[in-house]
């Protein structure tokens, strides 16, 4: 329909990476599932999605309306900043709030590759991560599209963490 309804939501990722987006309402919890968000906020609800983006583009002169991957990854060993968080939600007097789990703990930053070679530990957002050899990689699943699968070991070299040692 022309007139959805649609979300305004804050987003938060580990430690203090925070951004503003819309959806439509009903995909809400799907969207910041698939940004991989530690946390959010839907702050607003509106009649379609043309006031959402305005919305949006008002708030993003205050927070980005985007978070890229590599920042992403970097806080995947950290939890959010409870305090920053809280302060930039109380500002908007939130409708409902978010906190995300995905079903595994990370204890060190796991390095960035592009690979399909491992034990998968889980996903967040596009972030595929693997353990292999005593090392957890974060992979941008959107890196692999046009590569093919096939069955067997790697004998490729790539980046250790220094706790596999």
């Amino acid at each position: 329909p022309a007139t959805e309804e649609h979300a305004v939501y804050l987003a938060a990722f580990a430690p203090d990476t925070f951004k503003v987006g819309v959806t439509r309402s009903w995909r809400l919890d799907t969207r910041l599932r698939e940004q991989g968000a530690d946390r959010a906020a839907h702050i607003r609800t509106v009649e379609d999605g043309r006031r959402a983006r305005q919305i949006e583009y008002g708030i993003a002169d205050e927070i980005s309306d985007r978070v890229r991957v590599p920042a992403k990854i970097r806080g995947f060993d950290e939890t959010v900043d409870d305090a920053a968080w809280e302060s930039l939600v109380a500002e908007y007097d939130p409708i409902e709030s978010f906190d995300f789990e995905y079903g595994f703990e990370v204890e060190r930053r796991p390095v960035a590759e592009t690979m399909a070679t491992g034990t998968v530990v889980g996903t967040k957002g596009r972030v595929l991560l693997l353990d292999r050899r005593g090392t957890t990689y974060a992979v941008d699943m959107r890196n692999l599209v046009g590569h093919d699968v096939t069955e067997g070991e790697s004998d490729d070299d790539v980046q250790s963490s220094l706790g596999s040692f």
